[in-house]
């Protein structure tokens, strides 16, 4: 079984950011597909979700469409100065394009992984601290920043 482009992207970037973790130095940082629903006592870890995919045509009386991707990145940290470090750092890393692979899984693991394109952020959304109002919330969401773009994947 091959992963279609949303799961592609989502499992790209993934490999991006954990691969960059350990080459920069940090450790115990967790990075999964989207956002578990039971994460008391799990951070810090970075989650990273396709949300949808919004076509646009490539020209007027074209079939072809160009896809845009919107993606979400949330990052929930052990405290406020790690959100901010983990934050700059994630951003800076995303600045430069992503390899993006296809990936082929053969009983429910990664079995091949090509290298196929890039992905392209083409537009930022959101880069923020997500929850402004944190004086009562349990540690796990009183430090997370949410990252929200818009992509493309040059093949």
């Amino acid at each position: 079984m091959a992963y279609r482009i949303s799961r592609n992207i989502e499992a790209s970037i993934i490999d991006m950011i954990t691969a960059n973790l350990t080459a920069d130095g940090w450790t115990g940082i967790t990075t999964s597909k989207g956002f578990p629903q039971d994460y008391k006592g799990k951070a810090p870890f970075i989650g990273v979700e396709a949300l949808e995919i919004r076509p646009q045509k490539l020209e007027i009386g074209s079939k072809t469409n160009l896809k845009y991707f919107t993606v979400k990145i949330r990052i929930v940290a052990k405290n406020d100065g790690q959100r901010l470090d983990l934050s700059d750092w994630l951003f800076d890393e995303l600045e430069d394009d992503i390899n993006y692979y296809d990936y082929t899984i053969t009983n429910g693991v990664v079995a091949v992984k090509t290298l196929t394109g890039r992905i392209v952020i083409t537009k930022w959304n959101e880069n923020r601290k997500e929850l402004q109002n944190t004086e009562n919330l349990e540690s796990e969401d009183r430090y997370r920043q949410v990252f929200v773009f818009e992509c493309i994947v040059a093949l």
